[in-house]
């Protein structure tokens, strides 16, 4: 194992097309330069590429459920001049027998045009064709845009993707510069007026390669002491377009390997998606936004996992979350959609789940979460997103999957349909799924759902819930609510213990009102305020800030004559406040829960690397028997069930929430708007509403 100083830190497709004749497509991949061969699913849905003029552009998935279109951005379809987008579909094995498209206006939600598309012919499983985009669309208008497949094995399979009119080509020149821009950020002797693209600033890291964007520093564009080297053809997607009278923006994501070599001589592979907005003014191209992230393919072996900690490598996330058993014998972890359980005493890791992504893209469209491991080593997880399993073709949602230590097996207890992706499940899940006996609980948009495991019955436990009116636990074996849902006009709260199902009330007295602050380990945080206040101040005036145990026993409260506090934040054991006297704010001040809690046996960190700078760890509390030597099990074997799929039943009138995207990805979904306008401001980006029309684009405010 290699010796390195440890800095401990706290943790809290669309479619494919052939132009003309002559237009060859180079289908098959480098094997040795993939990390993981993709499984064959014998049941597959066809493949589906969308190019323009003869650059593909984009790959999307096909559903064999309906998704929710407006919150599926993965590609946009440019349209030339000729109103032409050529597709090619490669079958997988299906009979195709209709091909249908709709075309839809976001803001209104009104159909704009709509068919068939006929005249095609399969032949060795594969399909070119031609969609003829309606002269209705307006230039620089943003469509969604539904392709639906009927064939002999699925009745419908629907590819979702966004379409917008280009007019002139500004498209080519744009990519082409793109991919100069990452080809030349490998070779120094090219890249020095790269520098000119670059705003540094001190506030963003400047030694952790696992995201580059234009704040970094120009070593960190040109990869420093890394020095790798791409293994794969770089493959580009549009991710948007903005047509303004002042010039073009369009956004395009690369995705390719590199591979490098680390301090101990050891070939190492990444996944590396790169996303660059390119503004063309006056025939110049210009670089507006650009985010680099590299996502080490990661092994259990000697090199990577010591006695001391183990080594993730160069990630994009900062932290790595982990669950421990009660007897603190067993952690396991997520890591790039993997899951892993190491026996602490043994020194011992099994890969409980290994995923089978190929690309960055894939990354975020399959994800897993650990959720807990018991004292033999056996966990529960989830895999959740696009699903991986032949049993659930081409749907999206929630897998609840319980792995067995012994006999390293993991199988399937629920599959939960979910109408949106990986990228919205991943900000709409909070912190609480829990799995207890016979019943499986999470919460999806401030709702707390279950599901009976024994009748599959799906349920809604408590919500919709104004935000900021519940808390989870750290072991997410209690949750507090409260119970009138509102965070101004509730007069108890609500505990409910996820082991058992009990219920327990704390209620206000005559003449105030509750609200849960959350939760510092296992104890409660909740505030009391005065009826008669409630008009007086736009938030929930606390004039008393409690602290309860386990059992809801109170242990500490805070109050102050004529002072009242807001803006509760919990850190740890620190719950820290604004306070404010006769309508004006004086200074802060804190409370500490100095009930003692058991030492986490590791905790995330990071390590300083002379060749790969910062990277990710989970560093163990207390060092392992250097004597041991470690050992990696076969990864374990998974099963998938289709009749363990429950019927969902969500709201159809969705609350008015704001999405803020950047470089390419979801970045977060508000129910405020400046508050989206502020994280798209700060990642490049954009806001759309829930009914998928923009209202806000950095290119429209760029100065």
């Amino acid at each position: 194992m290699k010796k390195k100083v440890i800095v401990v830190v706290s943790i809290l497709v669309i479619i494919g097309a052939a132009v003309a004749a002559g237009l060859w497509f180079n289908e098959k991949q480098d094997e040795k330069s993939t990390a993981k061969k993709e499984q064959v699913v014998t049941d597959a849905v066809p493949d589906m590429k969308v190019f323009y003029h003869q650059e593909n552009i984009g790959k999307i998935k096909g559903y064999t459920m309906k998704m929710r279109h407006e919150v599926t951005r993965d590609v946009v379809i440019p349209v030339s001049t000729q109103r032409r987008v050529p597709i090619q579909i490669t079958a997988n094995d299906n009979k195709i027998k209709k091909i249908s498209y709709q075309v839809n206006e976001p803001k209104q939600e009104k159909l704009i045009d709509s068919g068939e598309i006929t005249g095609w012919k399969q032949e060795k499983g594969k399909i070119s064709l031609n969609y003829e985009a309606s002269a209705i669309m307006t230039v620089g208008t943003e469509y969604l845009f539904q392709l639906t497949l009927e064939t002999d094995k699925h009745s419908e399979v629907y590819y979702y993707a966004r379409i917008m009119a280009v007019g002139e080509d500004f498209i080519t020149k744009q990519i082409a510069f793109a991919k100069d821009f990452s080809d030349r950020t490998f070779v120094e002797s090219k890249s020095q007026d790269l520098a000119n693209y670059l705003e540094p600033d001190s506030r963003y890291a400047s030694d952790n390669l696992g995201q580059t964007t234009l704040r970094s520093t120009y070593g960190m564009l040109i990869w420093k002491t890394f020095h790798p080297e791409k293994t794969v053809k770089t493959e580009i997607s549009t991710k948007d377009f903005c047509i303004k009278d002042s010039g073009e923006a369009g956004t395009y994501t690369m995705t390719y390997q590199i591979k490098a070599t680390n301090a101990q001589k050891v070939e190492e592979l990444y996944h590396v998606s790169e996303t660059i907005t390119v503004w063309t003014y006056s025939g110049k191209q210009y670089v507006l936004a650009y985010d680099r992230e590299v996502n080490q393919i990661w092994e259990a072996n000697e090199n990577n996992v010591g006695s001391a900690f183990i080594d993730f490598g160069i990630q994009k996330q900062t932290d790595i979350a982990h669950v421990e058993s009660g007897n603190q014998q067993y952690i396991a972890y997520a890591i790039n959609g993997d899951v892993y359980v190491m026996d602490l005493t043994e020194k011992r890791i099994t890969p409980a789940y290994q995923s089978t992504q190929i690309d960055s893209e894939q990354l975020y469209r399959t994800r897993t979460k650990v959720i807990k491991v018991d004292n033999k080593g056996n966990l529960e997880y989830m895999i959740y997103g696009y699903s991986p399993s032949e049993e659930h073709v081409g749907k999206s949602g929630i897998s609840i999957m319980e792995y067995n230590y012994e006999k390293n097996s993991s199988t399937e207890r629920v599959f939960i349909p979910m109408n949106v992706p990986a990228q919205v499940l991943e900000k709409q899940l909070s912190e609480l799924y829990y799995v207890g006996d016979g019943t499986v609980y999470i919460m999806i948009d401030n709702t707390i759902y279950y599901v009976n495991l024994k009748t599959m019955e799906w349920g809604n436990l408590a919500g919709p819930m104004e935000e900021g009116t519940c808390a989870v636990n750290a072991s997410a074996t209690k949750i507090a609510y409260n119970t009138e849902r509102s965070k101004r006009n509730s007069n108890s709260i609500t505990i409910v213990d996820l082991t058992n199902g009990t219920k327990k009330l704390i209620k206000a007295e005559k003449g105030m009102k509750i609200s849960v602050c959350g939760y510092t380990g296992e104890n409660l945080a909740y505030a009391l305020a005065e009826e008669t206040q409630l008009n007086h101040y736009s938030f929930f005036p606390i004039s008393e800030l409690k602290i309860v145990d386990a059992q809801e026993k109170e242990i500490k409260t805070y109050a102050k004559n004529h002072i009242v506090l807001s803006d509760v934040k919990i850190t740890d054991t620190v719950i820290s406040f604004r306070r404010w006297k006769k309508g004006k704010e004086i200074s802060g001040d804190q409370l500490l829960d100095n009930t003692k809690n058991r030492e986490a046996v590791a905790t995330s960190s990071y390590y300083k690397d002379d060749i790969k700078m910062q990277e990710l760890a989970l560093s163990f509390t207390n060092n392992l028997d250097s004597k041991l030597e470690l050992s990696v099990r076969q990864k374990g074997e998974v099963r998938f069930d289709a009749k363990l799929e429950v019927e969902t039943k969500m709201p159809e009138n969705r609350n008015q929430q704001f999405l803020a995207y950047g470089y390419g990805k979801l970045q977060g979904i508000y129910g405020n708007k400046d508050e989206a306008i502020k994280q798209a401001r700060e990642n490049y980006g954009l806001v759309t509403d829930e009914k998928g029309a923009k209202i806000w684009v950095f290119e429209e405010h760029y100065k």
